[in-house]
């Protein structure tokens, strides 16, 4: 084993590798199947491996460069021969992750130069467990070595592509990320930089998991990057979408198209850190979380009564979905029609109340981040060439979030009414579901209400808020209803 490796250091340092298909062809398939074997079985093979530690980045860029040489070999030659090429590549990596698992010394040595025959590797499709392994057992030093290559983002990309296609591979892609999101205190705000929207979202959704999974950890800074990311969408909304403007012109309207996908998973990690020790004492001192999900809220209503305005303008037959059958459309079909199910149920009770329309809301316009946003959210519900929008999930998740960051802080109960905020009656209208917009989920209702027992619970000044409620502006409010549903007791407040 020890003859072999000063072979691979002598063949890394001569010849660099240019994409030629015969790179290492002197050294043997055998030779590398009888080291794999040897570091596999071996303890002893630790001492033979730390001997090479400074020539281990040698070993690692070599040996991945004769698994991609091999491998191309493989897709360019007859059968019996290709057979042999990706035996030979298959074991040449197999032994480059049999070396890292055997040494940590040797695990830390690899370089950023290996970062684009990883993503090469990744690409192929061929290696995708051996990559994964050598990424998630080399994460506590690559993590900062990684970012001298300026492939890595493409790296990172071609990971989350995994991620969202092969679900054999989510463990130890959710184990890598783990890795990064706890050791790199930056990794998320260099994600934000470098990578389309897109990307971006799915980062998110990777950092969402994590948060699910309890005994995964993330860095605080990372989480705090989220809140501040919550916080520009919807204090500067403008800044959030030019961010990339001079160097990516078109990344503004695609940061547009991907807002309310963005905006949706942040609010749920937001919500999420409320289960997070490090988090809780920053969230409950400070109200940018809670003024920042209750604009997001509000935002969503003003643009249903402008939606409002657009769906009563439209033929009966709108929207009209393309009879191919498109898998993006399908969800959005059925959506549709179990929302004409449910309206003409409802047109057999004569005495139903007339569902009022919403009404805007006049911070909003007066707000120019905010009313930019809401227009974006408005252009979501309208625009449905991509499927079912996503605004309800987001709503929806609003709720969720101000319920959690309410439960347990009195602070963040009196900030939903600070500043112009009525984040009670916001929260309020979400209980009476539009079934128009075939997009709401039908335990909207629920949260709606369990929301609103975490405003009121403890909190005097919220509660005077229900109990105003005389005179509605909306007759389907019933208030005696009201009161008993969210448990409160008119007598004993006095008012």
């Amino acid at each position: 084993m020890e003859k072999l490796l000063s072979e691979i250091v002598e063949l890394g340092k001569i010849e660099k590798f240019n994409g030629e298909i015969d790179y290492g062809a002197k050294i043997s398939s055998d030779e590398l199947f009888e080291a794999m074997k040897i570091v596999g079985t071996e303890e002893s093979s630790q001492g033979i491996i730390d001997r090479f530690s400074e020539n281990s980045s040698v070993i690692h860029q070599t040996l991945l460069a004769i698994t991609f040489a091999n491998y191309l070999q493989s897709t360019s030659s007859e059968s019996a021969t290709s057979s042999e090429s990706l035996k030979k590549a298959r074991r040449s990596i197999r032994l480059l992750l049999n070396l890292i698992q055997r040494s940590p010394q040797f695990a830390s040595k690899m370089p950023s130069e290996a970062v684009e025959l990883l993503e090469t590797l990744l690409a192929t499709s061929s290696f995708h467990t051996e990559c994964l392994l050598i990424l998630v057992k080399t994460a506590d030093s690559t993590c900062i070595e990684f970012q001298k290559s300026p492939r890595y983002s493409h790296l990172l990309e071609r990971i989350l592509n995994s991620y969202s296609t092969n679900s054999e591979d989510v463990t130890s892609i959710l184990a890598y990320f783990s890795t990064l999101l706890e050791k790199d205190y930056g990794f998320l705000s260099s994600c934000y930089a470098e990578m389309s929207a897109d990307a971006f979202c799915e980062v998110l959704d990777v950092v969402r998991v994590i948060l699910e999974q309890k005994q995964l950890k993330i860095h605080s800074n990372n989480l705090l990057f989220v809140l501040n990311l919550l916080e520009l969408i919807t204090v500067d909304y403008g800044a959030f979408l030019a961010a990339k403007s001079v160097k990516e012109p078109k990344s503004v309207e695609e940061r547009r198209k991907k807002t309310v996908e963005m905006l949706n998973l942040v609010v749920e990690i937001v919500g999420e850190m409320c289960t997070n020790v490090e988090m809780t004492s920053y969230l409950n001192e400070k109200a940018t979380a809670i003024n920042a999900v209750v604009d997001v809220l509000d935002t969503i209503l003003h643009a249903e009564s402008l939606f409002a305005d657009f769906r009563a303008a439209q033929p009966g037959n709108w929207p009209e979905i393309p009879d191919d059958e498109d898998p993006r459309f399908q969800k959005l079909r059925e959506k549709i029609e179990e929302e004409r199910r449910y309206e003409e149920t409802q047109r057999r009770y004569t005495d139903r109340p007339k569902q009022t329309p919403p009404s805007k809301i006049q911070r909003i316009e007066t707000s120019e981040s905010l009313l930019q946003l809401s227009t974006t959210v408005f252009q979501q519900y309208c625009q449905l060439d991509e499927g079912l929008p996503r605004v309800g999930e987001l709503k929806l998740n609003c709720l969720k979030s101000i319920g959690n960051l309410c439960s347990l802080c009195s602070e963040n109960k009196l900030a939903t009414l600070q500043n112009g905020r009525h984040g009670l009656l916001s929260v309020l209208q979400c209980t009476s579901r539009r079934p128009a917009y075939f997009m709401e989920s039908y335990a909207m209702r629920n949260y709606s209400i369990f929301c609103v027992r975490q405003l009121t619970d403890n909190c005097q000044e919220n509660k005077e808020v229900i109990l105003r409620l005389d005179q509605p502006s909306q007759s389907i409010i019933d208030r005696k209803r009201l009161l008993t549903e969210f448990g409160i007791n008119e007598d004993e407040l006095g008012i």
